[in-house]
């Protein structure tokens, strides 16, 4: 219902997805007030979004593993990882039944750029430009040899692997384009 969290609670959607699915309820498809509640819980306990920003990867990272803690779900999380591993990074956590905040970032060094990275529809002849985006996060459900395969505000996008690389290095940087890092103890 905050306006500033239709804006930038990217973050906060992001998280709840991932721990919805693996600490919290996975067997349960909730209503969307159920959700909303939720999100909304985690927003002023875990991930707090700041007006006009949204969140960063860090504190994201502290929130979020705050959460595995306090439910003993025998995982941790950490903000981030070296550009040449993150698609093996996500492999690895997807192939644990666990989805991946991935971080479109801001452009860099000037914040308020407006290069973009586009994202796609899936069609019976390949992939449609959809959208663009810059400073947001999705959670990646699945990835390929070219694409990953991404949730953002609930709708359903694909991003080219070689154009999200090539969007770090030319518009955005490593750590605000990045994930949230989740592995399992042990």
């Amino acid at each position: 219902k905050k306006k500033y969290v239709r804006g930038y609670g990217c973050g906060v959607v992001a998280c709840a997805n991932v721990l919805l699915h693996t600490a919290e309820r996975p067997d349960k498809n909730l209503s969307v007030e159920e959700y909303t509640n939720y999100a909304r819980k985690l927003r002023h306990r875990y991930l707090p979004v700041i007006p006009k920003f949204g969140m960063n990867g860090v504190f994201m990272a502290i929130g979020f593993d705050l959460c595995l803690r306090l439910r003993h779900t025998g995982m941790r999380a950490h903000w981030g990882c070296l550009k040449k591993n993150i698609f093996s990074h996500i492999e690895r956590m997807l192939s644990e039944d666990i989805p991946v905040v991935l971080s479109i970032g801001p452009n860099w060094p000037n914040l308020w750029g407006n290069h973009r990275l586009k994202m796609y529809f899936r069609t019976s002849d390949g992939y449609r430009e959809a959208t663009t985006t810059r400073a947001h996060y999705v959670t990646v459900t699945a990835m390929d040899e070219v694409y990953m395969e991404v949730s953002s505000w609930g709708k359903k996008y694909y991003v080219n692997k070689n154009e999200y690389l090539e969007y770090i290095k030319k518009h955005s940087n490593a750590l605000f384009s990045s994930i949230l890092v989740v592995r399992k103890k042990g």
